[in-house]
């Protein structure tokens, strides 16, 4: 993500200060599939990068997306997200007073409009907004008011696998984070899904228990009654890595997560993330082997959830 530097770098900061700690876990390739498995794949950054993850894992049973401004025209037909005919998290930004204003609806209504049946797609905007908020590009309710027109779009489509997904970092949920989560949470139902970008503490770079890293984002989101999932993990140590993301597999689903996707890239100045070792790449390949396929699909549409009144001070969760 390309704000992975920013948020690996606050959490190394955390972690010296207070010295709290986070962990990575992985499911045993043997067990077997269950029948509600989530959706696990990667992260796809490019063509080149789905053709390499294509090799190592066979087919992706969700890949998410990313578009640093609007989806381009051709999303759905020569884009990531239509060429993987997997279930899919596509992210995209656009400010706000854009939005608002109406100037990116035909892009916007486009992009829902042609949206292919039959899969499960999860649409996020501005996915981890907390850094930008807070840089004053612009504000919290404006970003919550953006939400609610950008979901109207989403709707005038009438296709009821299209799902609002926010998207945010499990760092908000440390206390030394001083953030609380639902200030970015739309009320009224708007969100049907949360994901959260989930990266263990020392800069994602030691293998710790999900639990630790990815329990506060679990109960968060049963707390709030809503489904949830892991958009974006992954760590860096290459010793140990493959039992680790089994456990991490293992995990997801006794959690009740619908998906986990590993970020299986290298933006610049991040940590080296991508999976190059064999015995990890294989390890992956198993846990995804494990994975839900179309055409599945989550149960509800923002029905499920229950109104988030959000918060008007940021405090800690």
């Amino acid at each position: 993500m390309r704000r992975l530097r920013a948020h690996l770098l606050a959490l190394i900061i955390l972690t010296s200060l207070t010295g709290l700690s986070a962990f990575v876990l992985l499911a045993p390739a043997s067990a077997a599939k269950k029948a509600n498995s989530p959706f696990f794949g990667v992260t796809v950054p490019s063509h080149a990068a789905f053709r390499r993850d294509t090799a190592e894992f066979g087919h992706l049973p969700m890949v998410h997306t990313y578009y640093d401004g609007l989806p381009s025209a051709d999303a759905w037909t020569r884009g990531l997200s239509g060429i993987a005919k997997s279930a899919v998290i596509v992210s995209f930004n656009a400010q706000p007073s854009a939005v608002l204003s109406g100037h990116d609806d035909k892009v916007l209504s486009h992009f829902f409009d042609t949206a292919p049946a039959g899969r499960t797609i999860y649409y996020s905007y501005v996915h981890e907004p907390e850094s930008q908020i807070e840089h004053g590009q612009f504000s919290a309710a404006s970003y919550r008011a953006a939400w609610a027109h950008v979901v109207r779009l989403a709707d005038d489509a009438h296709k009821p696998n299209l799902h609002s997904m926010l998207i945010l970092t499990a760092y908000d949920l440390k206390p030394g984070a001083h953030r609380n989560w639902k200030e970015y949470l739309p009320g009224g139902g708007i969100i049907s899904t949360l994901g959260w970008d989930a990266y263990p503490s020392y800069g994602a770079r030691k293998l710790v228990p999900p639990a630790q890293f990815m329990g506060p984002a679990v109960a968060a989101s049963k707390a709030a009654g809503l489904p949830f999932g892991f958009a974006e993990f992954g760590v860096t140590d290459q010793k140990g890595r493959p039992a680790w993301l089994t456990k991490v597999g293992d995990y997801v689903i006794s959690s009740g997560a619908r998906f986990g996707v590993l970020f299986d890239s290298q933006p610049r100045g991040c940590p080296p993330l991508t999976l190059t070792d064999r015995p990890s790449i294989a390890a992956w390949r198993a846990v995804i082997s494990r994975s839900a396929n179309e055409p599945a699909s989550p149960a509800g549409h923002r029905g499920v959830t229950a109104p988030v009144r959000p918060a008007t001070a940021r405090v800690p969760v």
